[in-house]
């Protein structure tokens, strides 16, 4: 419990501290936004209860005598075309005021980076010092209105005030323990606090009301106008407190951001993860020696093994990755362990997905899909497998894409990919390729440009009709591994596609006069590719080329690629 108060204290003294900033550099403007933010709750409050008076008016015969003398005159008609009127108006108003207020966020957050007096940060700075500022000047109106609505209420009703500040420290207190006694509570309040806030905001409202009810049923209630009066103010105060809840997380979870801009000796430095936060709190020796012998009875068979632990260089962010050394009475065996951060479940979704569906690729063997505290973890067994060197990949990485389109991809893994990711033809459109034109403008021949795009449509259906084959497009070192035949096995398939047989082959002078000789080899393990035409491979395998250039920008790289791209397609449709 003291943990949550210590970090509800640390945000709202980080809050003061930005407000008081604020206050110094653009005080008149800071008031204005504030004054102007309290007005249009206000405005709206009264947009909300005139709509009521409206109704009670239509239900009865005359004007009631608990409205004012001075409206008596109107008469029941003229009051009812009165008040509606005046509803429109204020409701106007708020929402006048509103954008006011966005302006006013706009123009203060200017001159506070301006007054910094430093170079661009981020990207989108404006909109973070904009909304950081209008996220404050709300959070200050939000506690001004709720204070005057409690203070309202504590004259005219001041048995709803208590009950709505009981209310509230009832929840902070309910929070703070649940946060104290449960880790799983504590860990996902930071991301559901907002909404939490929210529901709380409509209890409350519940509760409020209902002690209304009770207190004109069986106690001494006010007059009914009081209770109504009391009723929209405790409805507009709990949706706002709900909403300063938020504002305040916002703030604080910007604050190093915030703090760089606003303030004039602050630097932005990206926070560190916390050491016992996802993957970081597994690497600790004792801790990770604890998880990992936890999985070895399942991924060996082995009971009690001895095992030896090193982090393993798979050169990629957020995957931890252990090599095991297990002995036993029963033998040894080697493991690769990968266990994937909350930030890459995609990864692992995406790398189980296929290893469970299509066990005949050339992959590593994996032994054990599970969880260690909570995050995916992948065992592997490289017994007999030595990583290929970094020379080595280049070399065989070729000759290992074309393997992977020996196996034919499943039907159902098929349509469940396609319905999720676009094929290489369907990321080629004719504006990206006129835009390629405009750009390199006299450095292009416009008629070849023009060529492709009048056969573009007929091309992309040249590819359509190809064999799918799986690909892996990021293989890095670490990633493909060999046994003593060998013969290569991917290692990380957190990343991998069906595309057209002969994407991102390779399309070198060397490869040019070799598909032939490719789609014969292919076509003794998998039925149908020996008769493919080679120059529709070789035309998928330019294809892919040219969109990997296009999408990256490199447009005379692309370019370079046309005349061949048209050479192929004019092999293949005869023309």
């Amino acid at each position: 419990m003291k943990v949550v108060f210590t970090d509800i204290g640390k945000a709202i003294r980080w809050s003061i501290s930005l407000g008081n900033k604020f206050i110094q550099v653009v005080p008149w403007l800071t008031l204005f936004a504030v004054v102007l933010s309290v007005s249009s709750q206000f405005f709206l409050l009264i947009g909300l209860l005139l709509p009521l008076k409206v109704v009670l008016l239509l239900g009865s015969d005359g004007v009631p005598g608990y409205f004012p003398s001075v409206f008596q005159k109107f008469g029941r008609e003229g009051l009812v075309l009165f008040l509606s009127a005046a509803s429109v108006i204020f409701y106007a108003l708020h929402l006048l005021g509103a954008k006011l207020v966005e302006k006013t966020a706009t123009l203060a957050s200017d001159r506070l980076l301006a007054r910094s007096r430093k170079l661009v940060i981020f990207d989108n700075q404006q909109d973070i010092a904009t909304k950081g500022y209008q996220r404050y000047s709300q959070s200050l109106a939000t506690v001004t209105f709720v204070s005057l609505c409690l203070a309202v209420m504590a004259v005219f009703y001041g048995e709803v005030a208590a009950v709505i500040l009981a209310y509230v420290v009832v929840c902070v207190l309910a929070v703070a323990s649940f946060s104290s006694l449960s880790e799983t509570f504590a860990q996902r309040l930071p991301v559901k606090l907002g909404s939490m806030a929210k529901t709380l905001g409509g209890v409350g409202f519940l509760v409020m009301f209902a002690f209304i009810v009770l207190d004109h049923l069986y106690g001494s209630a006010p007059g009914i106008i009081i209770s109504v009066i009391s009723l929209l103010l405790g409805r507009q105060a709990f949706g706002r407190m709900a909403g300063l809840v938020k504002d305040i997380q916002g703030l604080y979870g910007q604050r190093a951001q915030l703090a760089a801009l606003f303030f004039h000796g602050r630097i932005f430095l990206k926070r560190p993860k916390g050491v016992d936060k996802g993957i970081w709190g597994l690497i600790a020796p004792e801790v990770r020696d604890e998880w990992v012998g936890g999985l070895l009875e399942d991924a060996t068979g082995f009971s009690e093994p001895n095992f030896h632990a090193e982090w393993f260089d798979l050169g990629l962010p957020d995957v931890l990755c252990y090599k095991i050394e297990v002995t036993a009475a029963a033998g040894e065996k080697q493991l690769l362990v990968k266990v994937f951060n909350a930030n890459r479940f995609a990864w692992a979704r995406h790398e189980a997905t296929l290893l469970t569906s299509q066990p005949r690729l050339p992959a590593v063997s994996c032994v054990l899909l599970t969880e260690v505290h909570g995050l995916p973890c992948h065992v592997f067994d490289i017994t007999g497998l030595i990583p290929c060197a970094k020379s080595e990949i280049v070399e065989r990485l070729p000759k290992f894409r074309r393997q992977l389109c020996s196996q034919a991809p499943p039907d159902e893994l098929t349509s469940t990919y396609m319905r999720s990711h676009p094929q290489v033809w369907q990321r080629v459109d004719p504006l990206s390729v006129r835009r390629m034109g405009l750009l390199l403008d006299a450095r292009a021949d416009i008629k070849l440009i023009e060529r492709l795009l009048s056969v573009l449509a007929d091309l992309k259906h040249c590819l359509k009709t190809l064999p799918l084959a799986f690909g892996a497009p990021d293989i890095r070192a670490g990633m493909l591994w060999k046994n003593h035949e060998q013969n290569c096995f991917l290692l990380h398939w957190a990343v991998w596609n069906i595309e057209p047989i002969g994407t991102n082959w390779p399309i070198g002078e060397d490869n040019e006069n070799r598909f032939s000789e490719y789609l014969s080899d292919l076509g003794q393990q998998r039925a149908g590719i020996a008769d493919l035409n080679p120059h529709s491979v070789r035309l998928a395998a330019i294809f892919s080329q040219f969109e990997f250039r296009l999408s990256r920008g490199r447009y005379l790289g692309a370019y370079a690629l046309v005349s061949s791209l048209l050479a192929e397609y004019e092999q293949v449709s005869g023309i």
